[in-house]
């Protein structure tokens, strides 16, 4: 189970919107030092997408929660975003090297390969993300401060 911390922006007939709170997985980027991850992360910003989960539980704007999500359907959907691609990409550019074809055209299949394992794999993974994809929320803790625009 991968856990998450997030915090309740707005509620609406049984659905909730929650913004994830963003956390370092070290200390490093807090002091500037390191992988170079923090270093992206200030070039790219504290930006981060609204999650609307839908829950019939009473949540008020602040409140914070525990959001959970199934690791196999996290391994599902890594494998159905990047392997359906990649696989795609090496099928095709196999089929025209064993077809006997120039290099230009396994290269140019091999690029289709890829572009049509990745639209397959996006259709296939907003399925997913109506499905088991969604996180649901475990725990409701409270709301311990005002919600802050930011």
């Amino acid at each position: 189970m991968i856990t998450e911390q997030a915090v309740v922006t707005a509620c609406n007939k049984g659905r909730v919107e929650v913004r994830l709170q963003r956390t370092a997985t070290c200390g490093h980027c807090e002091m500037a030092q390191g992988c170079g991850t923090g270093a992206l992360g200030r070039l790219l910003g504290n930006r981060s997408r609204p999650l609307v989960i839908e829950t019939d539980q009473d949540l008020k704007p602040g409140d914070e929660v525990l959001l959970g999500l199934s690791e196999a359907a996290l391994v599902k959907a890594s494998l159905t975003v990047y392997g359906l691609p990649l696989v795609a990409m090496v099928g095709a550019g196999l089929f025209a090297a064993l077809a006997g074809l120039a290099e230009i055209w396994i290269a140019l299949f091999s690029i289709g390969g890829f572009i049509v394992g990745f639209k397959y794999a996006s259709r296939t993974g907003r399925s997913l993300e109506a499905g088991r994809m969604t996180p649901y929320i475990l725990e409701i803790r409270g709301n311990p401060r005002p919600l802050s625009e930011s």
